[in-house]
């Protein structure tokens, strides 16, 4: 989808700040244009609403199955979240191998087999937590650094998302209970996994980015604006006639009906508006530790690198992932490794994050004040090579934190203070 930049007025009137392009041009030769890729804008904004991760392209694509494309994405779907604002789905844990909701020959594991003993119903839990017109207004307002085109700057930003998600008939969600069915069965295949989406599928995951879906929020149709705007301080001795700040903005509009097309000969499914435009997903988030993923890499490294050139020893070979970076757990989890280094992996909930995250936080905090918080209520638990997050016994467990339920305009779940 083409964005258009819109020019952003700066906050404060006393500012003086010429037009969009004087500023562009007048700031172009200290830093790069500060733009942020739209699903990292929207998944700052509306990460805050503690429904998980939200998803920029909420259908599936034409080349689903019809049944696949009916359902909407599912728990047990193994997946990446693309840097381009899609859904990298590739097989389902939790369906035989044959099934219309798994995925294409190419990209499920060779040896595949479903989740056994396969996921109990009764662990499963529907509700309608938003019923008819519902409006979610995410906000996050955030201080980063970017580096200058001269060697050593950096400058100071602010960057503020806005992300308004309109759902006109409410949402249906769906949500696994207890996760540890997964653990023991993620430990057993993650290694084969992360092997099959980057030699076979070619996908240049990163450690981290391999997820399994354990929740969902569904709707029949939706419409989105997210507007991205960053403020830049130019010091008054870089001589950039553009004053103390450059402004950076831009929009993105977006909209979804759960309707198919390319259904072919069956007319009976024409105009039917299905629950499967998924909005929000929750998943069970998979990091492997430093060795095996150095032994993923090199054995990753001959499809990327045809020269294969020397790496200093010691030195893990590494390429540019084509997955989301502001995902909170794949840093939580590499600080789990390291608390627990006999573990071979991590596997954490989106959960986990959420329910520590407090009505005035203003963005997504960094890993280390979401570990900080984690642990005062959770403890680190390992168990078949697994290191992972345990609710303490003697912390009361809200009544909605598995499924995380808020009331629109309200924000996260509370955020538990030590007793």
């Amino acid at each position: 989808m083409e964005s258009k930049e819109q020019e952003i007025q700066p906050r404060n009137g006393d500012v003086g700040i010429p037009s969009s392009a004087m500023r562009l041009l007048d700031t172009k030769h200290l830093f790069p244009n500060p733009r942020r890729a739209e699903w990292d804008t929207m998944y700052y904004a509306l990460a805050l609403k503690g429904r998980g991760s939200p998803i920029q392209t909420a259908g599936t694509p034409l080349e689903y199955s019809i049944e696949h494309r009916i359902a909407g994405y599912s728990i047990g779907d193994v997946v990446l979240f693309d840097s381009r604002g899609f859904v990298d789905f590739h097989f389902n844990a939790c369906v035989p191998l044959d099934s219309p909701l798994n995925g294409h020959p190419d990209d499920i594991p060779e040896g595949f087999s479903p989740l056994s003993p396969p996921l109990d119903p009764a662990n499963i839990h529907e509700e309608a937590p938003f019923k008819g017109h519902t409006v979610m207004d995410g906000r996050s307002v955030r201080e980063f650094q970017i580096s200058g085109h001269a060697p050593g700057t950096t400058f100071n930003a602010v960057a503020e998302e806005i992300a308004i998600l309109t759902i006109p008939e409410g949402v249906i969600s769906r949500d696994v209970v207890d996760v540890s069915c997964f653990r023991k069965y993620i430990a057993a295949n993650a290694v084969g996994w992360y092997k099959c989406v980057n030699e076979v599928g070619g996908r240049h995951a990163t450690n981290g980015d391999l997820r399994l879906v354990v929740g969902w929020d569904h709707c029949s149709s939706w419409s989105r604006v997210t507007n991205s705007s960053v403020t830049v301080h130019v010091p008054d001795d870089n001589m950039a006639s553009a004053g103390s700040s450059a402004c950076f903005g831009a929009m993105f509009p977006a909209d979804g009906m759960g309707t198919l097309k390319g259904v072919g000969d069956d007319s009976s499914q024409e105009g039917v508006a299905y629950n499967n435009q998924s909005v929000f997903l929750r998943t069970l988030n998979i990091s492997v530790c430093d060795s095996i993923w150095s032994k993923l890499a090199e054995d990753f490294r001959p499809h990327i690198d045809p020269y294969m050139r020397p790496l200093p020893e010691g030195t893990t070979f590494k390429w540019k992932s084509y997955s989301i970076e502001v995902h909170p757990a794949n840093e939580i989890n590499a600080l789990l490794l390291k608390q627990r280094p006999q573990a071979k992996f991590a596997v954490t909930q989106d959960n986990d994050w959420i329910s520590v995250l407090k009505p005035d936080d203003p963005c997504l905090p960094r890993a280390k004040e979401f570990m900080s918080r984690i642990l005062v209520v959770y403890n680190i638990c390992e168990e078949d090579d697994v290191v992972f997050l345990e609710y303490k016994p003697e912390v009361p467990v809200p009544v909605n934190r598995v499924i995380s339920i808020v009331e629109p305009h309200i924000g996260s779940l509370p955020y538990l203070p030590q007793a």
